[in-house]
């Protein structure tokens, strides 16, 4: 059978109304900017899912910073415990042969170490640390202690603050003895976490190792707080019956920053 065939005629009309057909639907796609609307829609859909993905992302995002945040105070929180356990620590193992200093309780005041002049605590003389002075006491000179531990004497208060004279400072003393009754005046040498005092006697013994307390004598500091241990003796030359004692201080202000303190009054 053979193929029916199509007249030059029937081509011609078939040809034109596809060049029809076409102009009309170019000219409709140009007139209701069907490629914009096309492309407009396509954005949208992809859109969506992207917005969601970057929505949950942003929701994890908060949601780990909340939680980095939790466990940063977490840590904060179980640092200053640890430290004011250890203090505890050390206070139980240097008052074992003592009486211990009977404290009113001030811990509880809000007073804080807000701040320390570490330049010159390294370089120089000059040695203070900065407490809060929630109560705004702004009259008296007091001892001020970590604990049972002794840091230094109040030297300037204002409303805001109140400047502390570490006992390092070559200008502050402090009357001391040992669990073997050996008393003397120690002063501040200016060298970091450092005080000294004379032996003019020799009469009573003591040794590398041993713990002081404060004795109350000089009417600033309570006594029974712990200062510091003996670390060093030096022979005074030409003289058989002086010995020049050099004390470790256990308050150590680079660990204190923002720990609470007790101002004596």
């Amino acid at each position: 059978m053979s193929a029916e065939r199509i007249s030059t005629k029937s081509k011609i009309r078939i040809l034109i109304f596809s060049f029809a057909l076409f102009s009309i639907l170019l000219y409709t796609s140009q007139a209701i900017n069907l490629n914009d609307k096309a492309q407009r829609a396509l954005s949208q859909i992809l859109e969506t899912p992207e917005r969601f993905f970057i929505q949950t992302l942003d929701r994890f995002q908060e949601l780990e910073n909340r939680e980095i945040a939790k466990l940063k105070k977490e840590i904060l929180g179980l640092q200053d415990s640890i430290y004011e356990k250890d203090l505890q620590i050390k206070s139980l193992e240097n008052l074992r042969p003592y009486t211990p200093y009977n404290s009113n309780e001030k811990n509880e005041s809000g007073v804080y170490i807000s701040s320390f002049d570490q330049m010159n605590f390294n370089c120089c003389k000059k040695h203070r640390i900065y407490i809060s002075n929630p109560e705004q006491v702004n009259d008296g000179v007091f001892a001020v202690s970590q604990g049972d531990f002794v840091i230094g004497k109040t030297r300037i208060l204002s409303n805001n603050e109140i400047e502390v004279r570490l006992l390092s400072d070559p200008e502050e003393y402090v009357s001391i003895k040992t669990t073997k009754e050996f008393f003397c005046i120690a002063k501040g040498e200016g060298k970091p976490l450092t005080i000294s005092c004379l032996n003019e006697s020799k009469v009573v013994e003591y040794e590398i190792g041993d713990t002081f307390f404060t004795t109350g004598f000089d009417g600033i500091y309570p006594a029974g707080l712990i200062v510091g241990r003996l670390k060093g003796i030096e022979d005074i030359e030409n003289n058989l019956f002086r010995q020049k004692l050099e004390i470790e201080l256990f308050f150590d202000p680079f660990k204190s920053i923002n720990k609470r303190a007790i101002l004596h009054e």
